[in-house]
């Protein structure tokens, strides 16, 4: 059963709540030049337990409301194949949310009206994007989700639980793990369009058809490689930060599947290498931010 609910809370997905927590740090340590090593750890901790509860969330929802069939190219889902029961699914993700929130208690009380606003809207949206009577997902905006919750937000609140002070660059520079996190999920649903299209569930994918879909990851991607040239224009940080940008061209190979290959599993393999892409801009940018 723990192999079938590690596979049901996508461990490969998890680089899109570390990455924007590691440009938070960094741009709070290059101002402050001190890291709280406590609230950093407990700030990564609710990150991911949110992103496995939307996973998980989304597995159960998805599975009862058949929208994950047997006939899905994507890696199959335990509640919609009978793998885990549901009730085991649904008890998986409340243990979740209950985990992340009473992390979230400890960062709410350390960080204010702010943190309480972010962390109560992200556990929030963690269950409305596929859970609830009106499942975001099904109505065209996961991939707006994704770039609010893994980019501004998580960047900004990350860097306001270290600094306890407004400021506009980490909102701007979340822009990159954003529309990272934005092309993760158009990838997903370009990959599972021909699928979800059978069901209720709209996508971007299905709404601008698969030609424009492709097109759509591709400038979430590229879009996001131009971000360290704002920080280093507009904030006025180190230049070295632009290798983060160059990060791109080590997945020329994935951007080139996306746009031209068949729409098949191994766009699984596409999604899983976006992640991976998330999480290297992440560091190298908090790296060469830092050093």
């Amino acid at each position: 059963m723990i192999k079938k609910l590690l596979s049901a809370s996508r461990p490969k997905t998890l680089p899109a709540s570390i990455g924007p927590v590691a440009m938070g740090l960094a741009i709070a340590y290059f101002q402050t030049g001190v890291v709280d090593k406590t609230i950093a750890l407990m700030t990564l901790l609710c990150s991911m337990l949110l992103q496995v509860s939307t996973n998980l969330i989304n597995d159960y929802y998805d599975g009862i409301r058949g929208i994950d069939g047997e006939d899905r190219i994507g890696p199959k889902r335990e509640t919609a194949t009978g793998g885990l029961s549901r009730q085991t699914v649904k008890s998986a993700f409340i243990t979740t949310l209950l985990c992340s929130f009473f992390i979230g208690l400890y960062l709410m009380y350390i960080g204010g009206p702010t943190i309480i606003a972010i962390g109560l809207s992200s556990i929030l949206f963690a269950f409305i994007y596929t859970g609830g009577p009106i499942p975001l997902a099904y109505y065209g905006l996961g991939e707006l989700m994704a770039f609010i919750f893994f980019g501004p937000i998580a960047v900004y609140g990350t860097y306001y639980l270290q600094t306890l002070r407004f400021d506009l660059a980490p909102i701007i520079l979340g822009f990159a793990p954003g529309l990272i996190s934005a092309a993760i999920m158009a990838i997903n649903n370009l990959r599972d369009r021909a699928t979800d299209s059978k069901t209720k569930k709209v996508t971007l994918a299905i709404l601008l058809g698969e030609k424009k879909a492709r097109a759509l990851v591709l400038l979430f991607v590229m879009l996001s490689s131009f971000i360290p040239f704002l920080d280093i224009v507009y904030f006025s940080r180190k230049p070295l930060v632009i290798c983060a940008s160059f990060t791109i061209y080590l997945f020329l190979k994935t951007w080139k599947a996306v746009a031209q290959d068949k729409v098949d599993e191994k766009f699984n393999n596409h999604l899983a290498s976006t992640g991976k892409y998330l999480f290297l801009f992440g560091l190298v940018y908090a790296i060469t931010l830092t050093i």
